[in-house]
C-alpha cells in the first residue's frame, strides 16, 4: 500500500479575510436542541467591521445562532489544477443587526440574491477566532 503525504499550512488572517470576502457561500454551524446543524448561507464579510453577515427567516437557523454562545461559521475551496485545497474557519457570538444603512450596503455586495423580505433578519458574526489552513498532497 503507497503512503500518500499532507501537508497542512495556517493561512495568515489576512488571506483568511481576503477569502472569506472572495466567497459568497458558507456553513453556519449551531447547536439545535443539544446537538450541532449546519445550514448552507449567502454571506458577506463587511471589511469595515471584520465580520460575517447574512440574512435568515426567523426560523431554527437564527434562534439557534442568538441563543448560544457561539456559533461556527465556515467557507472551503479547492484547486482543479493542483491536488489542493482550502478553509476559513470564524467563531464568534452571533447578533442581530438592525442598522438600515449597514444591512443596504451588505445587500448591494451580494452576489446571490437568496429572497430577502420584509421578514429577513440579519445576523454578524463577531469574530473571537478566524483560521484557515491550506491543504496539499504529492504533485501528480
Amino acid at each position: 500500500m503507497k503512503t500518500i503525504g499532507t501537508w497542512l499550512v495556517d493561512i495568515p488572517p489576512s488571506e483568511c479575510e481576503e477569502l472569506l470576502a472572495a466567497s459568497t457561500l458558507g456553513r453556519l454551524a449551531v447547536v439545535v436542541d443539544g446537538r450541532p446543524e449546519i445550514f448552507p448561507v449567502n454571506h458577506v464579510f463587511d471589511e469595515v467591521e471584520r465580520c460575517v453577515v447574512f440574512p435568515s427567516n426567523a426560523h431554527t437557523k437564527l434562534h439557534a445562532a442568538l441563543n448560544w454562545p457561539y456559533v461556527a461559521f465556515e467557507i472551503d475551496g479547492m484547486n482543479a489544477d493542483r491536488p489542493t485545497g482550502w478553509s476559513v474557519l470564524v467563531v464568534g457570538r452571533a447578533e442581530e443587526v438592525q442598522d438600515a444603512d449597514a444591512i443596504g450596503r451588505w445587500c448591494a455586495r451580494r452576489d446571490i440574491v437568496w429572497r430577502c423580505g420584509q421578514q429577513t433578519h440579519w445576523l454578524r458574526i463577531v469574530p473571537e477566532k478566524v483560521t484557515g489552513r491550506r491543504i496539499s498532497g504529492p504533485a501528480a
